[in-house]
């Protein structure tokens, strides 16, 4: 087992003896409390102060507690629990209706989180895209689901600053193609991934919005090539998405699920949220 850091022990001690103090704590109170060099504990809490996960009182700059970053992953993972929560019921029918493999997933910077995966006991074979890969947005049926939910002007903008991995030979790497891939998405309210993330396995998807329409997740349903069948399983998964959205306090219906309220791309790749966070705090 890894000997366990000391800084990083020492800062979860600030946060852990923070949260009982509401009112906050000088350098020197935080110091004499956890037995910590008061030049350690100075420099311990320059640093989380400087991303936010720390903040000094306006009235006198010299007590500290703790700041809105601290809030921001907290309600972050609330979030992600409600989600998972809400979206199991429906996840559990459309996979009971299809006897495929169910994944929910949130975006995290640009990437994808997967919150709860359910396998049907019905096939003689499961398929986890997850396993051993790493999908990219644009290589699986979550991510394009989300991007054609971002709006083409947004997501062009974007894609001309980053290159497009090749997971598999079959995964979208021309910008145009892409582009048009996720307006065919949005024509027929679902994404799909042809192998394009792991050989022999297709997927397809659809995003989940919350009550202010932001983009919160999405579904997606895996099988194997030889099971695959889009025209029917892709609509199912858009109305599951739309169900949950439903639940989540969204108001849309299928013909609003992808479009795209201004900052939907933000959302995604978390810009707005890091940039208001440093700008608060520098």
């Amino acid at each position: 087992m890894a000997s366990p850091v000391k800084s990083a022990d020492r800062v979860l001690d600030i946060f852990e003896l923070l949260a009982s103090e509401p009112d906050g704590l000088t350098v020197a109170e935080i110091s004499g409390r956890l037995g910590i060099a008061r030049s350690s504990t100075h420099g311990l809490v320059q640093t989380v102060s400087r991303r936010g996960y720390l903040r000094r009182d306006h009235r006198d700059g010299r007590r500290v507690s703790l700041g809105a970053s601290v809030v921001q992953l907290g309600l972050s993972v609330t979030d992600r629990l409600e989600l998972r929560t809400v979206a199991r019921g429906p996840l559990e029918r459309l996979v009971a209706a299809t006897h495929d493999t169910v994944l929910l997933a949130v975006p995290d910077h640009g990437d994808l989180v997967y919150v709860d995966k359910i396998f049907s006991d019905q096939r003689g074979f499961r398929t986890d895209p997850r396993a051993g890969v790493r999908s990219p947005l644009h290589a699986s049926s979550l991510g394009k689901a989300l991007l054609a939910a971002a709006g083409d002007e947004a997501v062009a903008t974007r894609l001309v600053a980053v290159d497009l991995e090749q997971v598999t030979e079959f995964t979208i790497v021309d910008r145009d193609a892409l582009i048009a891939e996720l307006r065919r998405t949005r024509a027929r309210g679902y994404s799909t991934d042809e192998q394009e993330a792991v050989l022999g396995v297709c997927c397809v998807g659809a995003p989940i919005r919350d009550h202010t329409a932001k983009l919160i997740g999405a579904i997606s349903l895996s099988t194997i090539r030889e099971f695959y069948a889009p025209d029917e399983t892709g609509p199912a998964v858009r109305d599951a998405a739309l169900e949950i959205s439903n639940s989540m306090g969204w108001s849309g219906t299928a013909n609003d699920l992808y479009t795209a309220p201004p900052g939907s791309l933000d959302d995604i790749l978390a810009v707005e949220r890091e940039r208001s966070l440093s700008a608060a705090w520098t």
